[in-house]
């Protein structure tokens, strides 16, 4: 009887031992998820480049960002500093999942990370709710790696420099 209950204790442990590593490594493959999202870039008018259409602006925060405009924007060229300008632009973004032990995840206070929780999952398209309530949408460069990611899953969410491309105009 002895015998039994010490192979039955062994079976117990090796499949635990695996089951463990099975979870290990599917949570190491869905650390992070890489993708782009659009994200609105506004400030002051600092200056305008005609030629490649590059708009660079003084954000809330001081700093300052451009952005690429397309060329169906009119009038670049008679813009002044200081006119209030916003525009969109593609940002790459790393998503990494934060596992239920991590209790206190920081965001950076600039704002190019945040803390969310995950909404939905459709495809490769993933939409994130921050604790403020705001809605980010994040296109996965791999929908199998979104797909691993359930409703309620807590990421954090790392935006990238940004992409070159964008479109923007004047606010009145």
């Amino acid at each position: 009887m002895k015998k039994k209950s010490r192979k039955a204790l062994w079976s117990f442990k090796s499949a635990l031992i695996a089951a463990a590593s099975s979870m290990v490594m599917t949570g190491t493959f869905a650390a992070t998820i890489d993708g782009t999202t659009a994200v609105r870039i506004g400030g002051q008018l600092q200056s305008v480049d005609v030629s490649t259409h590059q708009v660079t602006v003084i954000n809330a925060q001081g700093g300052t960002e451009a952005f690429q405009v397309g060329s169906d924007v009119p009038n670049l060229d008679k813009l002044k500093p200081g006119t209030n300008v916003f525009g969109t632009a593609q940002r790459a973004v790393r998503l990494t999942v934060l596992d239920s032990s991590t209790l206190g995840a920081v965001p950076s206070q600039d704002g190019s990370q945040v803390v969310a929780s995950v909404a939905r999952v459709d495809g490769g398209m993933m939409t994130l709710k921050d604790t403020q309530g705001a809605v980010l949408t994040v296109q996965a460069n791999s929908p199998k790696a979104a797909a691993t990611v359930i409703p309620g899953t807590r990421v954090l969410v790392d935006l990238v420099a940004p992409a070159p491309l964008g479109s923007g105009k004047a606010l009145k």
